[in-house]
């Protein structure tokens, strides 16, 4: 496992995706995977936990299995993505657009989709700080 200590990389996948990835003084995701993920889209069983893809054109990725775990996914584009399985517990996915993905058998443990729009095309209100009375 690798360590980083205070560093951000920006990777501009080929499909014109573009994402900051940061980590600061914990363990992360392997880079090439991220790159991976940008460029194709394909990343079945990718260990992609703890990083930051906000902003990122993931639609139709194959992210089957993918540990996502603490995921910075705010206002990514997840349509029709295959999330099978994946680990998503305490991701951030407020302002998603997860219009036709599959989360079956996914791992959503304290996951925030405030304001996500999920596969039935509704918008969630899960995750989002309740109004005071």
């Amino acid at each position: 496992m690798k360590t980083l200590i205070n560093s951000c990389l920006v990777i501009s996948g080929l499909t014109g995706a573009i994402a900051s990835i940061s980590w600061s003084d914990q363990a992360f995701a392997d880079p090439n995977q991220v790159r991976q993920v940008l460029q194709t889209r394909e990343c079945q069983g990718c260990d992609l936990s703890r990083t930051k893809l906000s902003f990122a054109n993931l639609r139709n990725a194959n992210l089957r299995y993918a540990n996502l775990f603490s995921a910075d996914l705010k206002l990514a584009d997840l349509r029709d993505a295959n999330l099978i399985g994946a680990i998503l517990d305490k991701a951030d996915l407020r302002g998603a657009d997860l219009t036709g993905a599959d989360l079956t058998s996914a791992y959503m443990s304290e996951t925030n989709f405030c304001g996500a729009i999920m596969p039935d095309g509704q918008k969630s209100s899960e995750g989002c700080p309740k109004a005071p009375k």
